[in-house]
């Protein structure tokens, strides 16, 4: 049996792709971030109000209206020219809109007082400035934007093309010719993550940053530029080795890659934000990481 989530590789091989529980994906990864800050974490105030943020993202998505299933007649078009079928240029609804409001709300009183005339000025924006925001964040043209609006804009971003994934199921959606590109929404991964809840045990998936889904990449090949067996692993001394950067020979790129055989709790979005020193050491190395966060403002040294 395959489950609901998941489409079938070929034989021998691992789900081409895996969609998320929508029960609990957010409430997941708070408690991820709950756990690192009450680990001790240098930026342990930073990953509580993370945690507080992503279970305000799972309050939005069971308040989330309902959303159309998928169109065959597009779905067929997007098939036969390797488009996903939820581009994320593509147009949305005001329901993304709703989503910031509830978010913001969870997470108002537990937001530094830095924070509080933004959260407001984003709940005073008309719908017109809202999405003109929205579409910079998802071009990734973060000079035009607010460092601290980002997180709020994208956390309610990847509550609505979670519920959009969800809606549309997973047999809406097949891989792309494109390794680094996710097959529903074409938005880069956020990260890897060495899955242990699969058929074979250890098989890397990429992360998508957006909407949530996760697609199956060989190890060893590059998400940038296709190039196989020219990745090196890089970890800060000391920290936790279940978190590591895959860098690339080739393109001078770099993704962080979670493994869960070491550690079954690791979250691409949570340890992400959570390994920010990792980030310094590979731009002091002289690569540039390949994808956003779309919960943190990406910057150099």
């Amino acid at each position: 049996m395959v489950p609901q989530g998941e489409i079938l590789g070929g034989a021998g091989e691992p789900p081409a792709l895996h969609l998320p529980d929508p029960g609990s994906f957010f409430s997941d990864r708070a408690a991820r971030f709950g756990a690192l800050a009450a680990a001790g974490h240098a930026d342990a105030p930073f990953l509580a109000l993370m945690e507080r943020l992503a279970r305000a993202q799972q309050q939005a998505l069971a308040a989330h209206p309902p959303v159309a299933g998928s169109d065959p007649a597009r779905l067929e078009l997007c098939h036969r020219h390797g488009l996903p079928p939820l581009a994320k240029d593509a147009a949305r609804d005001g329901a993304w809109r709703a989503a910031l409001t509830g978010i913001i709300h969870g997470v108002s009183d537990a937001a530094p007082p830095s924070a509080q005339p933004v959260l407001r000025e984003l709940t005073a924006a008309s719908a017109q400035r809202l999405d003109a925001m929205a579409d910079r964040l998802l071009a990734f043209n973060y000079p035009e934007l607010n460092p601290v609006a980002v997180p709020f804009l994208g956390a309610a971003l990847q509550v609505h093309w979670f519920k959009r994934a969800a809606a549309y199921g997973i047999s809406s959606f097949k891989k792309l010719d494109i390794p680094g590109i996710c097959p529903v929404c074409g938005s880069p991964p956020v990260a890897s993550v060495l899955r242990i809840d699969v058929p074979v045990p250890g098989s890397r998936y990429l992360a998508c940053t957006l909407c949530g889904t996760d697609w199956h990449l060989a190890r060893g090949q590059c998400s940038q530029c296709d190039v196989r067996d020219k990745v090196a692993y890089f970890h800060i001394e000391g920290g936790n080795e279940a978190i590591k950067a895959e860098a690339c020979e080739n393109c001078r790129g770099y993704l962080k890659i979670m493994n869960r055989e070491q550690d079954p709790l690791a979250d691409p979005v949570a340890d992400d934000l959570a390994t920010l020193a990792l980030d310094i050491l590979m731009d002091e190395s002289g690569y540039e990481r390949a994808s956003p966060n779309l919960l943190f403002v990406p910057g150099r040294n």
